[in-house]
């Protein structure tokens, strides 16, 4: 049975990003970029798991958690906040919206692969809230690399295929490196390769073959992307 899910946040490239990674797995997804609409949203449909961004979740009387508490208790809710969930930032106001009622805290940015494993332990139920935490303060850049790199700063051109309306076709693309390695590179792209898409590089890279290894998103217009070459 499909798991239906709520995203709510004033972010359109958060909703887009989530929800297709959370179709992806096989989910159920509906998204709300306001209080209202979620809140609407919520009175029509049960939901297992509500993602639910910190700035948009009103901890006051008519606010989504009381929503949430009232007329859909079980549904469980992942908060999303901005401020690192291990520092002197993360507010008593954040605080006090995992007190109302959410059972558990990510830190924005994330890695969307990192999001869907957090998301299936969720709804399995298995796993302790200091669990998740601890799994969200750790960088997934830091999880995959095997190689020590050093800084560098240069524009690379590269390949990816990808389907679009059904066509395979070869996309043309670019991304400034901002650290390498023997195994790999860091490098910022605007483009959302996903994780483990095959790219190929051009001549400066003496056209090897990289695989993603995680894909995270910096803002609307530019995702970090872990490259390990093939």
């Amino acid at each position: 049975m499909k798991k239906h899910i709520l995203v709510v946040d004033q972010d359109q490239f958060i909703l887009y990003g989530l929800a297709k990674a959370l179709k992806d797995d096989g989910c159920e997804v509906k998204t709300a970029d306001s209080a209202n609409e979620a809140i609407e949203k919520l009175s029509f449909c049960p939901y297992d798991l509500c993602l639910l961004d910190v700035q948009l979740s009103v901890i006051n009387e008519g606010g989504i958690l009381k929503v949430i508490n009232d007329i859909c208790p079980k549904t469980q809710v992942i908060l999303m906040t901005a401020d690192p969930l291990d520092s002197p930032e993360f507010s008593n106001n954040d605080q006090a919206v995992v007190d109302q009622g959410a059972d558990y805290c990510i830190a924005k940015p994330f890695a969307l692969n990192d999001v869907t494993e957090i998301v299936k332990l969720v709804l399995a139920g298995e796993g302790e809230k200091t669990d998740q935490n601890d799994f969200f303060k750790s960088d997934p850049e830091t999880k995959s690399r095997k190689h020590d790199r050093t800084s560098c700063n240069e524009v690379l051109n590269f390949g990816a295929s990808v389907i679009h309306e059904g066509y395979l076709i070869r996309l043309s693309l670019n991304g400034q490196v901002i650290d390498k390695s023997d195994g790999g590179i860091g490098l910022l792209t605007s483009y959302p390769l996903r994780e483990n898409q095959v790219i190929g590089f051009d001549e400066k890279m003496n056209y090897r073959i990289g695989v993603v290894a995680w894909s995270r998103m910096i803002d609307k217009e530019c995702f970090r992307i872990g490259i390990r070459f093939a």
